[in-house]
């Protein structure tokens, strides 16, 4: 019976997909990571919203990141109150590395499906979530 829900499926993939990825790469830090080489330096409001977090989990999740080197924050020259958050070299190495396990772990997950497969997958979730 569940298992004629596509959302069940789907939900049930997902949970099993990002228990996966957890396993071997810090999701949050990855996203943040990923946003900053995406949209480069940004303020930490910007970052949140990107990243649908609240300000308060923003900056604990910012904390940590500069705590382990990968990020670094400085005032932002056109405006003293607010802070500009951008990539380090180390935080270029440690994205390199997440994404390369992600992708072994995508490899992984999706190799019951063909290469044309997965590209349909792939666009489909893309159009779900426009």
């Amino acid at each position: 019976m569940l298992e004629d829900l596509t959302t069940y499926l789907l939900s049930m993939s997902g949970r099993e997909a990002r228990r996966r990825l957890a396993d071997q790469v810090a999701l949050d830090e990855f996203a943040l990571l990923a946003r900053l080489k995406q949209h480069g330096p940004s303020s930490q409001k910007a970052l949140g919203e990107r990243l649908r977090k609240d300000p308060a989990d923003m900056v604990r999740l910012i904390d940590a990141a500069e705590s382990n080197g990968v990020v670094r924050r400085d005032l932002d020259p056109a405006d003293r109150r607010r802070r500009v958050v951008s990539l380090t070299p180390e935080g270029e190495k440690a994205l390199t590395a997440a994404t390369q396990t992600a992708h072994r772990v995508q490899d992984e997950l999706l190799a019951p499906l063909s290469a044309a497969e997965r590209l349909t997958l792939h666009e489909l979730l893309e159009r779900l979530l426009r």
